[in-house]
């Protein structure tokens, strides 16, 4: 089975690890914001379609990186 990475490319999805472990595969156009999280600068929280927020165990500059 293949170890996905967080911040990995598979087709047109984006893979993410959230702070819980679970995978997620996201479109660029599911992504609405990136905000930085006010109580550790080493998070951030995606703000995602449908009212939904995903946390992840990276900085904010991490995150744009990987939308890029």
């Amino acid at each position: 089975m293949h170890e996905y990475e967080s911040g990995e490319r598979v087709g047109r999805y984006l893979v993410l690890i959230d702070v819980d472990g679970r995978l997620h595969a996201l479109s660029s156009n599911a992504i609405q914001g990136v905000s930085q999280d006010d109580a550790d600068p080493g998070e951030c929280i995606l703000a995602l379609n449908g009212g939904r927020f995903l946390r992840l165990p990276v900085p904010f500059g991490q995150a744009l990186d990987w939308l890029r």
